[in-house]
């Protein structure tokens, strides 16, 4: 620690307030002219950002979060944010038996050998901690839980509100212990001194993000440049890269037409600064996927194609449905998305049907009267549709299906009865579980050598191999919030 004096003089030039942590031996790259400074820079503010910056202020760490987007969240705030967590109090209070090793399963079995046992037990063994510290800076949970799809056991919290009311709870906190907040600053570079070590990010102040450019990181030159300072380190919060199309194609060229309902600032800028100074690439290739409506309730309808013909089993998860979906979109090279379609007793059918209601409310379905009204809308020829609906209720009658839908759990279904309902079978690209390798402290590691790069660190969605081959859900908020605290604890160490 300097004092006061010893620190004005050992920052002359910066135009920054005095912050609270400064090193003896600070050792900085020639030439740089640092405009600002701080104890810890983070880029990014969704969830992962606010926790990890929410406990770093707690500690007296002077942290300045940066956004490049005109609002704060990032994708955080289009969650719902349930969260998984290990023997919290309302697992307690209602007497269900879980452990480590259920949970563990769990998450193995929808990683399928991809996800890293390390990290799957740093959100087990810590999402408990995550849940406290997250209501001990406001967060508010419902007093339930949820037994959500690939879970043994109920586990999952619901946070009322949503991201929006997280973010906001956790932004509040951080400001009123002196946090700082950026929006519309990119990150551009990584700063590192002649030892490697990051020491800063070089960003654009008054930046603005431009959606109607082919790729908005190369193109746009918009704000002004200045150059940051991080005395302690700098944490990549930045997210994945679902929105962008040019990058995503390239590790996967099936994603190219997987559309995206991710926030417009999630592109691949921040990796690429981060793989630039020799970050690990890990898993870029995989996906998770999401539907407009729960894909357990496609198995009551047919989905039909460009062509109005029917193409594969109904009855799947999102991964599986989706990657099918591309699959033959790609065969019959076409951008044209299937279409969903129910009769009036498979939509009544549905595991909710007053949620299939919202979705009408909504406009992600629409109801018809009859099927030209259905097939003109779709643009679909009415005869091939006829005879594909045609075909699949024959089999529902004779108990065999063209593509073996196990109908027996479809009993008194049928694709004739008007009303219809229908719509597009468009697989939304919800997140991208591929990043940078990070250890179980978020410290992220050296191409070359498998060690620390000194000072930098990532944390949530911006990391690869956490979750393996599909993301079980409600595990994105525990992975999030506990990587942001062990991720904070370690900068902590240093202090």
């Amino acid at each position: 620690m300097l004092n006061r004096r010893n620190f004005i003089k050992a920052v002359a030039g910066t135009t920054i307030a005095v912050p609270s942590i400064l090193s003896a031996n600070e050792s900085v790259k020639k030439d740089i002219k640092f405009d600002e400074i701080a104890d810890v820079i983070i880029v990014g503010s969704g969830v992962s950002a606010h926790i990890c910056a929410a406990y770093l202020a707690k500690n007296k760490v002077d942290v300045l979060m940066i956004e490049k987007m005109d609002r704060m969240g990032g994708n955080s705030v289009l969650s719902q944010q349930d969260f998984a967590v290990l023997n919290s109090d309302l697992q307690i209070k209602a007497g269900i038996k879980d452990s480590e090793e259920l949970f563990l399963n769990d998450l193995n079995k929808a990683g399928a050998g991809y996800n890293h046992l390390e990290h799957s037990l740093r959100i087990i063994r810590n999402s408990n901690e995550a849940y406290e510290f997250a209501k001990s800076c406001g967060v508010k949970y419902a007093d339930k839980l949820k037994f959500l799809g690939g879970h043994s056991v109920a586990r999952s919290v619901e946070t009322i509100g949503g991201g929006g009311a997280c973010i906001k709870a956790l932004h509040e906190f951080f400001l009123a212990n002196r946090g700082r907040f950026k929006n519309e600053t990119k990150s551009d570079e990584i700063i590192q001194d002649e030892n490697g070590k990051v020491i800063g990010i070089s960003v654009r102040e008054n930046y603005r993000f431009n959606r109607n450019l082919a790729n908005d990181d190369r193109e746009n030159l918009s704000g002004v440049k200045k150059n940051y300072k991080a005395r302690l380190a700098v944490v990549f919060a930045t997210g994945g890269f679902s929105r962008d199309v040019e990058f995503r194609s390239i590790v996967n060229p099936r994603l190219r037409l997987a559309k995206s309902p991710s926030s417009l600032g999630q592109t691949s800028g921040a990796l690429k600064q981060m793989l630039k100074i020799g970050a690990i690439p890990t898993q870029l290739a995989l996906s998770r996927f999401s539907f407009g409506i729960p894909t357990e309730d496609l198995i009551y309808g047919i989905m039909v194609d460009v062509n109005a013909k029917r193409f594969l089993n109904e009855d799947g998860d999102r991964q599986g449905l989706s990657n099918k979906i591309l699959a033959h979109m790609e065969k019959l090279n076409t951008t044209s998305y299937p279409t969903i379609i129910f009769d009036s007793t498979g939509f009544a059918n549905s595991h909710d049907p007053n949620r299939m209601q919202s979705f009408i409310i909504a406009g992600k379905m629409k109801k018809f009267d009859t099927l030209d009204e259905l097939a003109n809308h779709f643009k679909l020829n009415k005869d091939e549709l006829l005879k594909s609906m045609q075909t699949y209720e024959d089999g529902i009658k004779n108990n065999k299906d063209e593509f073996k839908k196990d109908l027996s759990k479809i009993k008194n279904s049928s694709m004739s009865k008007a009303p219809f309902y229908a719509m597009t079978a468009a697989p939304g690209l919800s997140y991208t579980p591929g990043g940078v390798y990070a250890d179980i402290n978020m410290r992220v590691l050296h191409i070359s050598n498998y060690e620390p790069i000194k000072g930098l660190y990532a944390v949530g969605e911006a990391t690869g191999g956490v979750h393996g081959q599909a993301r079980l859900t409600s595990c994105s908020i525990p992975d999030c919030m506990t990587s942001g605290i062990a991720c904070a604890k370690d900068i902590l160490k240093g202090v």
